[in-house]
């Protein structure tokens, strides 16, 4: 009953959420339900992402929010169109994920979700604020994918070996990437995101649509993490690029 509850909390937090994001911001809403498609900018769009993802888009781990700046414009891109197609959030498992999808109408269509994209982009890049991390969030979730068990710490040095033999032919050695390969840049991510995005992939709720082959493919790399510490050791290394 108490894990429902707190669930609960998130989902009531996330449709308020979305409700004031939609109705109370003025500017907001002349952009999204008044101009026509084809005039909103990636700027005026870009307010509603602010509220989890931050005024500058450096993440926001209290709010479950990634960072994204420093993300490309190809790498939004597909995501947002991922959300709103529900490729991403596809499973109950994935919560913040599902926020996303519920949220994603928000963008409209193609040319709002390229301008929004590529306005992101351009924005400069910063490690996430290690201030937005302080303090209790303002909802509660109750889910094994909510982090992990705060008793195990990551070995940068072993996870320098993991990601050599796992990550790097996609990732690069430096983290930022390929394109080609439809890696995105890691080097701007929060550990608390990168090790519940990996546990998803790792148990299968990422990844999970037969539309995703880009997770699909992640997934399946995901599983050669064996465990929680693998996990934390990777993210360590990959925080000090």
């Amino acid at each position: 009953m108490g894990s429902l509850m707190r669930q609960n909390t998130y989902w009531l937090y996330a449709v308020s959420v979305i409700f004031l994001l939609c109705f109370s911001s003025s500017g907001f809403t002349q952009a999204t339900l008044q101009s026509p498609n084809e005039t909103v900018s990636g700027e005026e769009i870009f307010v509603v992402c602010t509220f989890c993802h931050g005024g500058s888009v450096q993440g926001n781990d209290r709010r479950d929010g990634p960072a994204l700046a420093g993300l490309e414009a190809w790498y939004l891109e597909l995501q947002m169109h991922n959300f709103k197609n529900g490729i991403r959030g596809y499973l109950a498992e994935d919560i913040p994920g599902q926020v996303m999808h519920y949220a994603s109408p928000m963008l409209r269509n193609d040319f709002t979700i390229k301008s929004v994209a590529e306005y992101i982009a351009a924005l400069e890049p910063g490690k996430p604020m290690a201030e937005n991390a302080v303090g209790p969030r303002p909802y509660l979730w109750d889910s094994p994918y909510a982090g992990l068990d705060p008793a195990i710490l990551g070995d940068a040095e072993a996870g320098k070996a993991t990601y050599s033999s796992v990550c790097t032919v996609c990732h690069g050695e430096d983290g930022r990437g390929n394109e080609a390969l439809g890696a995105a840049n890691l080097t701007y991510l929060s550990e608390l995101y990168m090790v519940r995005q990996l546990m998803y992939f790792r148990d299968g709720i990422r990844g999970a649509h037969p539309d995703d082959v880009r997770g699909q493919q992640m997934a399946a790399m995901s599983k050669l993490l064996v465990d929680d510490q693998s996990i934390a050791d990777v993210v360590a290394y990959i925080s000090g690029l």
